[in-house]
């Protein structure tokens, strides 16, 4: 499969120019010719690179990049920037803000294509995006999370997971089960950006686990939003003979076979503001119990959230 590059510039002779460079077996050129575009194509087509001019209609390249690194689909997506001028000063703050390398024009080919194929393998390497969903995975979801503890402010740790996904893959199969996963990715995004949750970050650890990190205040907002909105779209994941008995069947770990009733979201939570927690480990340790938990009040099929109360003289 041809890795997708974004080129957000308003002059075609710069498309012109990045097509002789780019344009061949390995990649597949999307062109946008103004930021607005820019943004609309990066969040639709989910592009491996962005290369993006700082001089744009609509949206400026800068705001564009602040943009990218808000959403949570985007955010690591890497970015050159494009620039017509060689301001020392203009190249560290695009750095600054988030992007991968930076490119003064009139460019040479060459340079291009090698900074490319550099960024590229770079991103691959070190944040490891979950290939289903296109967020970041398990390395960037630690550097995350430890970047938040040496900040020191109070951050909230929300893990979940789909309950019941593996019979739902032994009956659906894998292709159905790839699209509940994407489904619980969209579910989520949108949970955070209706909670206007600031500097949200959002991992997927992989299969039908996910992370979110934000502020303690957004973190009841989001977990809520999210599982109601799982339990809103799981109608659209099953046929109408099983949505209507409100279950399937297959056959458990143990070889047994028995009803499953309908996907359900399950949230642990655990919160700094509570408990004093410097270790990556005992973050992830703490909401996994948690969602362990909720897991335990399988009552009825409705998704669910549980946030570790405990102080740090509590077990």
């Amino acid at each position: 499969m041809k890795q997708k590059i974004l080129v957000a510039d308003d002059e075609e002779c710069v498309h012109r120019l990045i097509a002789r460079a780019l344009e061949n077996a390995r990649y597949e050129l999307i062109i946008a010719r103004d930021g607005a575009e820019a943004m609309e194509l990066a969040k639709s087509a989910g592009p491996d690179l962005v290369v993006l001019d700082v001089r744009m209609p609509r949206k400026n390249g800068w705001e564009v990049l602040r943009e990218l690194r808000l959403q949570p689909r985007t955010r690591a997506t890497p970015v050159i920037m494009l620039t017509g001028c060689s301001d020392l000063a203009d190249e560290v703050e695009g750095l600054e803000m988030g992007a991968d390398d930076y490119i003064t024009k009139p460019f040479e080919i060459n340079d291009l294509r090698a900074r490319v194929t550099s960024v590229l393998r770079r991103n691959q390497i070190n944040l490891c995006a979950n290939p289903l969903t296109r967020l970041p995975g398990n390395p960037s979801i630690e550097e995350e999370v430890n970047r938040r503890i040496a900040l020191g402010r109070p951050f909230a740790f929300l893990y979940a997971d789909i309950d019941r996904f593996k019979p739902y893959n032994d009956v659906y199969g894998f292709a159905r089960g790839d699209g509940v996963i994407r489904a619980t990715a969209d579910v989520l995004i949108e949970s955070i950006r209706a909670s206007e949750a600031k500097e949200a970050f959002l991992g997927h650890v992989g299969g039908d686990d996910f992370v979110i990190v934000t502020e303690p205040d957004s973190a009841p907002h989001v977990a809520q939003r999210a599982t109601s909105g799982f339990d809103r779209k799981v109608v659209s994941f099953y046929d109408a003979g099983d949505l209507s008995r409100g279950y399937i069947e297959s056959t458990d770990r143990q070889g047994v076979r028995r009803r499953f009733p309908l996907l359900s979201l399950s949230i642990g939570v655990v919160t700094t503001q509570r408990r004093r927690l410097e270790h990556y480990a005992k973050v992830v340790s703490i909401a996994a119990e948690m969602k362990a938990y909720c897991k335990s009040l399988e009552r009825n099929r409705f998704s669910r959230f549980a946030f570790d109360r405990r102080k740090d003289d509590e077990t």
